[in-house]
């Protein structure tokens, strides 16, 4: 089996990981932890396939903006948390109806 194969099987990996983590819990912080391992996978992907046609500028050009795209989404994430929290009392998903306007 080639190295190639094994990155791709990895990657395919820690996409079941991350989505698993967001389908399986409640809590907004286990949510973003699996948005972040579900991030890093596409990384992996973009990187594996530059790596693979030879234009790995153009990869690191996309993986540049996917970092910025992914800090604020994170950020709001965050955000979205520390409101729950203060609400709340708690990081439910379930409970954020009180978070109108």
């Amino acid at each position: 089996m080639s190295i190639f194969a094994m990155d791709w099987y990895l990657i395919a990996l820690l996409m079941f990981i991350g989505f698993y983590c967001m389908l399986a819990s409640r809590s907004i912080v286990r949510q973003l932890i699996g948005l972040e391992i579900v991030s890093k996978a596409a990384m992996l992907t973009v990187i594996s396939a530059g790596a693979l046609t030879a234009n790995l500028v153009m990869a690191q050009a996309l993986l540049i903006t996917m970092i910025v795209i992914e800090v604020v989404v994170v950020a709001a994430g965050l955000a979205l948390l520390v409101k729950a929290f203060r609400v709340n009392g708690n990081a439910d998903i379930w409970k954020l109806d009180g978070l109108k306007g």
